[in-house]
């Protein structure tokens, strides 16, 4: 069979070949874009959608002009519609470009849908792209539910991205481009080794290929396989988790029942128990063992553990629930008691923000606290204050936080609720936004800058 009619075969079984509906095609002007062109062009009649390419001008590169004249005189010649839009240069972040240009390009495919009643917008995402993204989640680890890759599409706006191309690999469309002589052009900046996704591209994919042949197949085949599996699971975890659920709205689950499963369900009812509310969010491992601390800790009858995303896990005696920040009450004494990752922004509540940067993460944070740490001192972490924490002055001697908070004029009502910034080995770095301690240099330790900021 031919690459076509695989094609074609696939785009029917998704339910994509309806001639009454409208789609878009994103166009690049590389290869697999103007392969995925060339073949929904090639679809039946009866198959065939009304199409309109949309194509957007990054000018990130010398060569972005002249693509974008190409398209225009090949649209014409081939009488298929195109509208197209400019990212101006002058618009162009200093940093996380790629992200930003990505954004650019998915709201403008949105509002051409809205615009032109398409069902869909159809992008040239293909097997490779698949593996390397795959590869990539492996790489940063994180929640297994990723590993399953791309998924054949995914809402936009008031329809859906599809990826048609996600079955065939980039020899295969290069091949057939070649053999049905469709133009393209090469993107230079994917020959550059800057961005991980490229080194997984040009370094990482290659060499294991280089192992076998079909290693791209392989993890296909895997993330179906986990897929199917996962499916499954969460069937299963759903019956399980309606007994541990005690109310719907807001979503509030009983701990003690929770915690009488095997450790194991434990973190995947956890896990999904916040998916249902934050179905975004990261469920990364150390979360949740931090959330199941805090429900095991009779010590403890309520507490807070904060998520990256703006959420929290937050424990009211037997009781838990998964809650905007914005949402917990502000005058709780436990407040938010959670790590603070290197090199990322955290959420500390009333608008406040703290994150601890490398020098070549800090970027341009200003005004910052330079900390000098040895590594058994990192994770940082932030917690409510403690009768015995002590802040530690210029001259070496120690002054109680409790001095420091009526030294300070903090109200005595907000006292309970001030957070402090710690190391892992118990050190007090600060009294946040009140007071810091003072450490000067020692061996074996690196610069550290801590900024504390208001949005």
């Amino acid at each position: 069979m031919t690459l076509a009619t695989d094609f074609q075969q696939n785009f029917q079984a998704q339910g994509w070949a309806d001639s009454q509906q409208r789609g878009l095609v994103a166009v690049s002007t590389g290869v697999d874009s103007m392969v995925l062109l060339s073949l929904l062009l090639g679809l039946p009649a009866d198959q065939q959608p009304a199409l309109t390419v949309v194509h957007v001008n990054h000018h990130l590169r010398e060569q972005s002009q002249t693509e974008a004249v190409f398209l225009e005189r090949w649209c014409a010649a081939h009488h298929v519609p195109l509208v197209k839009t400019d990212w101006p240069a002058d618009q162009h972040p200093a940093h996380g470009i790629e992200a930003a240009a990505r954004q650019f390009r998915y709201h403008f495919f949105a509002e051409q849908m809205t615009q032109q009643g398409a069902a869909w917008v159809a992008t040239a995402h293909q097997a490779d792209e698949q593996a390397e993204t795959l590869l990539l989640k492996l790489i940063r680890g994180g929640d297994l539910t990723q590993l399953t890759g791309m998924a054949s599409s995914r809402p936009l706006a008031s329809g859906q991205v599809i990826h048609p191309l996600l079955p065939f690999t980039k020899a295969q469309l290069v091949a057939y481009a070649r053999q049905r002589q469709i133009p393209w052009y090469e993107d230079q900046t994917n020959q550059e080794l800057v961005a991980s996704r490229n080194r997984v591209r040009h370094e990482i994919l290659p060499q294991l290929k280089r192992e076998n042949p079909q290693v791209v197949s392989h993890l296909l085949a895997y993330a179906e396989q986990l897929q199917a599996t996962l499916a499954v699971a969460e069937r299963a975890l759903a019956t399980t988790l309606q007994d541990i659920v005690v109310a719907a709205t807001p979503l509030t689950g009983d701990g003690a029942k929770l915690l009488a499963r095997p450790v194991a369900e434990q973190r995947l009812l956890l896990s999904r128990f916040i998916k249902r509310v934050a179905p975004a969010e990261s469920t990364i491992e150390s979360r949740i063992t931090q959330c199941l601390q805090l429900l095991a800790n009779s010590q403890r009858p309520t507490g807070t553990v904060s998520f990256a995303g703006g959420w929290a896990f937050y424990k009211d005696y037997e009781r838990f629930q998964f809650l905007p920040i914005k949402n917990l009450q502000q005058k709780s004494v436990e407040h938010f008691r959670f790590m603070v990752d290197l090199n990322q922004w955290r959420p500390v509540g009333n608008g406040w923000q703290i994150g601890c940067f490398t020098a070549s993460r800090l970027q341009e944070h200003t005004p910052h606290t330079t900390v000098a740490l040895t590594a058994n001192q990192l994770p940082l972490m932030v917690r409510p204050w403690q009768a015995d924490d002590q802040v530690r002055l210029a001259t070496g001697h120690h002054q109680a936080v409790r001095r420091v908070l009526i030294n300070a004029k903090v109200p005595r009502d907000q006292r309970p609720a001030q957070q402090v910034l710690v190391t892992a080995t118990g050190d007090l770095l600060a009294v946040l936004g009140v007071k810091w301690s003072v450490w000067p240099p020692r061996p074996h330790t690196k610069n550290y800058h801590i900024v504390w900021k208001h949005e």
